[in-house]
């Protein structure tokens, strides 16, 4: 692997865990920790994957909702909200302030944070150094009954929804999502709290008889 090679605000807390790493987007990742079978187990569990490798590009101000729109970006009519359009994600922050995040890999953020915005008048980029993580697993809502105060039961009901709440103390926006009728979270937080909050997650996730997942088995 490259020596110029990046890494996520985790990496160095799962080294303890021995994962066979990979590459992606120039950061280095781990792609898995154990048999697919072990990690297929956890997910099922709770199961908790490192993303924060994944391109975002963030910007506000009054003309933002245009100037994405202008770039051929989809947003979320309402505030709060996020849709998925192909291989990326949107976030609607509020009335002005958005966060796009590319799934896989491609260009779409890469080319936003390349355009200038200098002359577009209220049109701010935010730069973002996010913490992300996948969460899922039959004890989702048990995990998060000790970490957050909301009552994600019901607010994992409303689709296409957004919060931003306080996790393990730490502000995070987390976006609950069904995919094939079982509740799966998104999780993001400044990547400064990065290592402190995959700690609390994976500590939690185990004593629930779940883990690490690699982003080979997420």
């Amino acid at each position: 692997m490259s020596s110029m090679m990046k890494s996520t605000p985790v990496a160095y807390f799962q080294k303890k865990l021995n994962p066979k790493w990979g590459e992606v987007n120039g950061t280095q990742v781990a792609m898995s920790f154990d048999s697919k079978e072990i990690e297929q187990d956890r997910k099922q569990k709770l199961g908790v994957t490192d993303v924060s490798y994944r391109q975002r590009f963030g910007v506000k101000g009054p003309h933002a909702n245009q100037w994405l729109a202008s770039q051929n970006i989809k947003t979320p009519d309402s505030i709060n909200s996020w849709l998925l359009d192909d291989d990326v994600l949107v976030l609607r922050l509020g009335s002005s302030e958005f966060l796009v995040e590319q799934q896989v890999s491609g260009e779409v953020c890469k080319q936003l944070n390349q355009a200038s915005q200098v002359s577009t008048v209220g049109v701010y980029k935010v730069l973002r150094a996010d913490a992300a993580f996948i969460i899922s697993g039959d004890q989702i809502l048990t995990m998060f009954s000790e970490l957050c105060k909301l009552d994600l039961s019901a607010e994992a009901l409303k689709p296409n929804q957004l919060i931003m709440t306080q996790v393990a103390d730490i502000s995070a926006t987390i976006v609950p999502e069904i995919i094939n009728n079982r509740l799966v979270i998104r999780l993001w937080c400044d990547g400064t709290y990065g290592a402190y909050m995959w700690r609390v997650l994976h500590q939690l996730a185990q004593e629930l008889g779940g883990g690490a997942v690699g982003l080979a088995n997420c």
